[in-house]
């Protein structure tokens, strides 16, 4: 069974959308690392997404074992973000996440990485949403992001310019 590990950015994303359950119906089990549940539960208390990830069957809180590791990292990604790729690392799972540094750097240590578009996709070919669009522009108003070069190349791809 594949691991996912996820930072905070789509998880906040989806749950602003209106749409968090799209995310658990595709991927299924996702674990965060600790510097995310705080940043969404602890600091995000009350925001959309909190109280959802608090309660979550579905969402595991793993600690990094090389804490060290989360620090050699470029100064512009978050600590979330950071301890997402370590995760992603150790536990030699695929990393959800939408920051194109982010992403970057996780694709420089060959970590698997999808996005929130992936879910979206997939959520579609389930037939579990009729249409992409409404669901990816409700998650951009969200603050996820998806650049607009990419935005518009998904929108082709699924067939709904």
């Amino acid at each position: 069974m594949k691991i996912f590990i996820s930072n905070s950015g789509p998880i906040i994303s989806f749950a602003r959308a209106g749409h968090l359950d799209l995310m658990e119906m595709i991927i299924g089990k996702v674990w965060i690392p600790r510097a995310v549940y705080d940043e969404i539960v602890v600091k995000g208390k009350g925001k959309p997404g909190s109280e959802e990830v608090r309660q979550a069957k579905w969402i595991g809180v793993k600690t990094i074992k090389d804490r060290s590791g989360a620090n050699l990292f470029p100064s512009e990604l978050g600590l979330g973000e950071r301890e997402a790729i370590v995760l992603a690392e150790e536990s030699k799972g695929a990393l959800i996440i939408d920051d194109l540094r982010a992403r970057r750097e996780a694709e420089t240590r060959k970590i698997e990485v999808i996005g929130s578009l992936k879910i979206v996709q997939g959520a579609k070919d389930k037939g579990l949403i009729e249409k992409a669009r409404p669901i990816t522009d409700k998650l951009r108003e969200s603050g996820s992001r998806i650049q607009d070069e990419i935005y518009y190349q998904f929108l082709k791809e699924m067939g709904e310019e």
